[in-house]
């Protein structure tokens, strides 16, 4: 019975590890999902936020246990002009489902 208990902790953790590694998310699929819900959630807002403006998206990414944070810049509104000053910043975590989560929604 004890052997049997070793065997069951041994693959709770390997599963545990492969999870917090999440080898199938990828930083590029991550960035992209990250932006697609951004702007799915932000479609049917008539003068709400995009990433219609210079040097808007992906900012940056890193991979952290059970995901990734992906950065992105945004507009809100209608901006002067299209330059940096007027733009915002959010960071996502997209975890190793593939939800995302942390992002402003209207």
């Amino acid at each position: 019975m004890p052997r049997k208990f070793s065997s069951i902790i041994l693959v709770i953790l390997a599963l545990a590890v492969i999870c917090a590694w999440s080898p199938w998310l990828t930083q590029a699929s991550a960035e992209v999902r990250a932006v697609d819900s951004f702007n799915e959630a932000w479609e049917s807002v008539a003068d709400g936020c995009g990433m219609n403006c210079k040097g808007c998206g992906t900012v940056s990414s890193q991979r952290v246990p059970f995901g990734v944070t992906v950065t992105i810049d945004y507009a809100c509104g209608l901006i002067p002009a299209d330059l940096p000053e007027y733009h915002q910043q959010s960071i996502a975590f997209v975890s190793m489902l593939g939800t995302v989560h942390g992002l402003p929604k209207p």
